[in-house]
């Protein structure tokens, strides 16, 4: 059975019916489950919109967060526009048909993330709506604000080469950038800090496993160092922190030659640390290029040199916060 979690947009603002000219903004309608297991193009959505007027709406919904898309509808991609942004970026959206080939316009998928506020204009048109669940954007999260020379900038907006302010060693140039779109269930769905809850300017969301930076008198008395680096899971404990609910999430790694401290909305956290136990978390490409990049890291004699600061276990991160005496 292949089940499907797609990320759906609709219109802010522009032309919502078809054909579309223009320019106009979106938002963000929510996510459908798509159940695509009838034996036929399986990994594709729009199985049958390479004839254009004979699309059929053939994916079975499972799930939906979407206005418009109800469990127990079909649904397909009726056609599609390639589409540019004031922000520079460019890619294809493809409009979605409901129960019906008629019943279409207003909501569409997309194969790179759409963001809200930017003014995208309609190019070309192609009737042929087909595409890989693989090629769209499965989740969209507000982008974690990290802290660069020009100043705070979405993680999502970074590249490699790009300034990264870190607490011990100043600027230091991003070596590589990673993402991984996955289902978030209970075990691996973000923690989500609330403003102040660490030093946080706004909501911060990371991984269950990223590890923050905690200042602590307690811990400079227990483990020598007032600054340890403690797994978000094992702050739930702290007011203010939760894990989010199941669902689509997108997690950025950040690579630096060493292991560093940088700015995440505001709060000190760490970057990736490719050990072996992270390298194995990573999607097979995503490992490739980071061997690539460092290719000492393929013996396990080439490790990264230590973490920036101690990382404390689960009962270490107790005895910090005096639930162990």
């Amino acid at each position: 059975m292949a089940q499907e979690h797609v990320l759906i947009y609709n219109f802010a603002s522009g032309d919502s019916t078809y054909p579309h000219s223009g320019s106009f903004t979106i938002g963000v309608a929510g996510f459908i489950k798509i159940d695509d297991s009838d034996g036929f193009r399986d990994s594709e959505f729009g199985d049958f919109t390479h004839t254009g007027g004979a699309d059929v709406p053939d994916q079975n919904v499972t799930e939906s967060t979407v206005a418009g898309i109800d469990v127990g509808d079909t649904v397909d991609l009726r056609y599609k526009y390639t589409i540019t942004g004031s922000d520079g970026s460019s890619g294809t959206v493809y409009f979605i048909a409901t129960n019906s080939t008629s019943d279409y316009g207003p909501l569409m998928a997309s194969d790179f993330p759409l963001q809200p506020g930017v003014t995208y204009t309609f190019r070309t048109f192609n009737t042929d709506g087909a595409v890989a669940y693989d090629d769209l954007v499965v989740c969209f999260v507000a982008g974690t604000l990290i802290r660069t020379k020009a100043g705070e900038r979405p993680i999502e907006t970074l590249c490699e080469g790009d300034l990264i302010r870190t607490q011990d060693h100043g600027l230091q140039p991003l070596r590589w950038i990673g993402r991984r779109h996955i289902w978030a269930t209970s075990r691996n769905a973000p923690i989500v800090f609330a403003p102040g809850a660490l030093s946080n300017h706004s909501e911060l969301r990371v991984s269950p496993n990223h590890r923050m930076l905690v200042s602590s008198a307690r811990a400079e008395l227990y483990f020598g160092d007032p600054e340890v680096l403690v797994p978000a899971k094992h702050l739930l404990c702290l007011d203010g922190v939760h894990r989010a609910p199941s669902g689509p999430v997108t997690y950025v790694h950040l690579l630096f030659d060493r292991h560093e401290v940088v700015f995440a909305n505001g709060a000190p956290s760490e970057s990736f640390y490719p050990g072996p136990q992270a390298l194995n978390a990573l999607e097979q490409a995503a490992q490739d290029e980071v061997l690539s990049i460092f290719p000492e890291l393929e013996t396990r004699c080439g490790l990264p040199g230590e973490t920036a600061r101690m990382a404390l276990t689960r009962l270490e991160t107790q005895v910090l916060h005096g639930l162990v005496h």
